[in-house]
């Protein structure tokens, strides 16, 4: 009876046993089918304003979970990278700067594989020009620069740069006045001023303007330069002119510049303004008058504090033709004709010349002026004769010569006696006087 007892107790033992192990495995195959639900919730979207460096986002979760930036920029971080449950992410970044907007896209995932994601985006910076010390600043130069002066700006976009007058010349260390592209991140410039020499002794002031994207925001500031300290001579200030007229140079020694005026039209000037030193061709027109004269041309330069130079032409008087000698062509005398030399010196062309002629003895009655007229000059023969004269008939010649200063008459006269028979009513009685061919 001891026995069976004690085999019944193990039997009850064993099914327990079998039945509490038979319990533990329904429990843990119910576990594996059916796990536990993961929570996770962040932002769907985060908005970021240009300046804003920092921006907090929630999450929501019962487990823990890590993240990681699938897309964005240079510069972003997130802090920190995983947490447990409820908790807070910080998005850190530079401002931008730049045109142009910024995405990037957060991921969150949970130990257990659930994931979310998000997106960040940042504004696209407003316009940036800023002159490096500020607005009101101007550059200043001497008369006579000789090394460009320099400002510096910061720019994120594209910019030009343009000045309110030619004289102003202004580049960048490349030479060009424009951002040849869009600048994408903020930076520095630097631009070299320098004017043209100036030319007056009156200071003078320009703009330059700073552009930023076809002008959405503009900087400007002013360029200034001194005016010049006159300097003026002018050699040599007078001449001896003959009067035919001749060509004189003046030289004129000056830092700026410089014009010519005369006050009558005796003479001419290759050029009436300059700058600088030049020489100056000066044509001094014939004095066709009996007495001399005096021509002044003056040469100023400034406007405030004018300096004037004075150069003066004398010109010698003009004189009267000259008739040197006149005389009778020997063998020219025939029955009607006679031939006549006038030999002269003349300073101007002769407009007038010729002789007068008449019978000897009756010189009030038919003295007469027979002329002819030449315009050329370098002439200094002339040949005239006279036709239609009577026959065997004394007659009296003198000659004259005349230009515009005046006349002269040979001192000497001529007598001659025609040839043939005396004339009868078919002779001419008015003697011809015909140029020679």
């Amino acid at each position: 009876m001891k026995t069976n007892r004690f085999v019944n107790i193990k039997v009850a033992l064993f099914i327990a046993v079998s039945a509490l192990m038979t319990a533990c495995t329904i429990e843990d195959a119910d576990t594996s089918v059916e796990p536990k639900g993961e929570k996770l919730s962040v932002e769907e979207s985060v908005q970021m304003t240009a300046t804003q460096t920092e921006q907090a986002v929630s999450v929501k979760s019962d487990v823990g979970w890590d993240v990681s930036i699938e897309g964005g920029w240079t510069g972003l971080t997130i802090s920190p990278m995983s947490g447990n449950g409820d908790g807070q992410i910080t998005i850190h970044t530079d401002a931008n700067t730049t045109r142009q907007s910024r995405e990037a896209t957060i991921s969150i995932t949970t130990k257990g594989g659930v994931n979310q994601k998000f997106v960040v985006n940042q504004s696209l910076s407003e316009v940036i020009l800023e002159i490096a010390g500020g607005d009101g600043q101007s550059l200043e130069f001497e008369a006579s620069p000789e090394d460009p002066k320099n400002f510096s700006f910061t720019c994120n976009t594209t910019w030009e740069i343009t000045a309110s007058d030619s004289w102003i010349h202004c580049y960048d260390a490349e030479g060009n006045t424009k951002g040849g592209k869009e600048i994408t991140t903020t930076q520095g410039t630097t631009i070299y001023v320098i004017p043209d020499e100036i030319q007056t002794d009156v200071p003078r002031e320009g703009t330059i303007t700073v552009s930023a994207e076809n002008g959405a925001k503009t900087k400007s500031f002013t360029v200034k330069q001194e005016g010049k300290k006159i300097e003026l001579s002018v050699s040599p200030t007078n001449f001896d002119v003959v009067a035919t007229g001749e060509k004189k140079t003046i030289q004129i020694t000056c830092n700026a510049d410089w014009k010519l005026q005369y006050d009558n039209g005796n003479i001419l000037c290759d050029i009436t303004e300059g700058t600088g030193s030049q020489d100056v061709e000066v044509t001094c027109l014939p004095n066709n008058l009996s007495k001399e004269r005096q021509v002044t041309l003056t040469v100023t330069s400034g406007i405030e504090d004018i300096k004037t130079q004075t150069v003066t032409f004398t010109q010698a008087a003009a004189t009267p033709p000259v008739l040197t000698a006149f005389s009778l062509v020997e063998g020219s005398v025939t029955k009607n004709e006679a031939e006549f030399i006038l030999n002269f010196d003349s300073m101007f062309p002769i407009a007038d010349y010729g002789i007068q002629v008449w019978e000897e003895g009756n010189e009030s009655s038919t003295k007469k002026t027979l002329q002819d007229q030449n315009s050329a000059s370098g002439i200094h023969e002339l040949k005239f004769k006279a036709t239609g004269l009577k026959s065997m008939t004394t007659y009296v010649a003198t000659g004259f010569i005349k230009n515009d200063v005046g006349t002269s008459t040979s001192t000497n006269t001529i007598t001659f006696t025609t040839g043939g028979v005396k004339p009868t009513g078919d002779d001419n009685p008015t003697p011809n006087l015909s140029r020679k061919k």
